[in-house]
């Protein structure tokens, strides 16, 4: 790994816990706040700091994300507030990813709709619920139950009807774990 991606990750290891440390601000405030310590860094950047160190040394002097957080309250009283992780048209929009299709296709379309509407995923995320095996899990299973001419050998049927089953839960435990209230306005 060269300097530039080191200093990269470093930068965005910052930038992430920056964020997650400012949720309880204001949203316009939360913004202001991770938009200038953003302009510093590029700023910092294009003036030389590429290597490691440098970057190491530019984000101490930033200071802690925590103590940036702090300082930019100015007199407001932080109330830590309760926002779940998910809310009925998550939960809702997780069912019918995998289970939709089940009713005649338009649960499918409906859940990928409440995916793609909610703020809680990436734009990858959601770009990844929606493609990776269309339709759930009644793919899988329509493939499993095809009755036609054609089938497949039992030694490749059964790991490819194993690997769309796996994917999709794979594909849901992505987006159960990575939920969080406002991602969907951070860069994907």
């Amino acid at each position: 790994m060269n300097a530039q991606q080191s200093g990269d990750r470093l930068v965005d290891a910052y930038l992430k816990y920056l964020t997650k440390a400012a949720e309880p601000l204001p949203e316009s405030r939360r913004t202001e706040l991770v938009a200038d310590v953003t302009s510093h860094i590029a700023e910092a950047r294009a003036a030389g700091a590429t290597s490691e160190d440098d970057v190491r040394r530019m984000l101490q002097r930033l200071g802690d994300p925590d103590e940036l957080v702090a300082a930019s309250t100015d007199g407001l009283v932080l109330v830590d507030r309760y926002r779940p992780k998910f809310r009925g048209r998550e939960v809702m929009a997780l069912v019918l990813l995998v289970l939709g299709a089940f009713v005649a296709l338009i649960g499918w379309g409906v859940g990928v709709l409440l995916l793609w509407t909610s703020d809680r995923w990436t734009r990858a995320e959601k770009w990844t619920g929606t493609f990776v095996w269309p339709f759930g899990i009644v793919f899988p299973y329509f493939l499993a139950t095809l009755q036609t001419g054609f089938t497949l050998p039992v030694w490749l049927g059964i790991p490819l009807l194993v690997l769309a089953v796996l994917a999709q839960l794979t594909v849901l435990g992505l987006l159960i774990k990575n939920a969080g209230p406002g991602r969907s306005r951070q860069a994907s």
